[in-house]
């Protein structure tokens, strides 16, 4: 098990998820507890959804919207956008669950234009200018 932190905003969905949640339960004289899986295929909420359940819903997603993407694109895309936003490499394999950064950067950090620019311009910043050289 690992822990990740979230923002504010997405504890704030997770809180109304679990309201509804509650509704629900309640409408039947149940109550959730601990041991309650809010997101659950069971109508008890007894088991959590199962990955694969989730990685078929996204394609179904996907190729309703027709996009060419399945879940698995989502790690990708996090690891790329958390490294060129300066978060530093062992963070983001954390959030990934990698051991090392050796993985996270060879499997998930894509190259990025505007990150390669960014990085041109900074070293061109601190070599300073150079004389102008003259062709005769």
């Amino acid at each position: 098990m690992r822990r990740l932190s979230i923002d504010a905003a997405t504890v704030e969905l997770l809180r109304e998820h679990q309201a509804e949640c509650e509704k629900q339960f309640a409408l039947v004289g149940e109550k959730l507890n601990r041991s309650t899986f809010v997101f659950s295929a069971a109508p008890d909420g007894s088991r959590p959804r199962y990955p694969i359940s989730m990685s078929q819903r996204f394609r179904r997603l996907a190729d309703r919207l027709g996009i060419d993407a399945h879940r698995h694109t989502l790690r990708h895309y996090a690891a790329t956008e958390l490294l060129t936003a300066g978060v530093d490499l062992r963070t983001v394999a954390g959030r990934l669950g990698h051991g090392d950064g050796s993985i996270t950067l060879r499997h998930y950090a894509a190259w990025v234009n505007h990150a390669d620019q960014r990085a041109a311009s900074i070293l061109s910043g601190r070599l300073g200018r150079s004389p102008a050289v003259r062709a005769d």
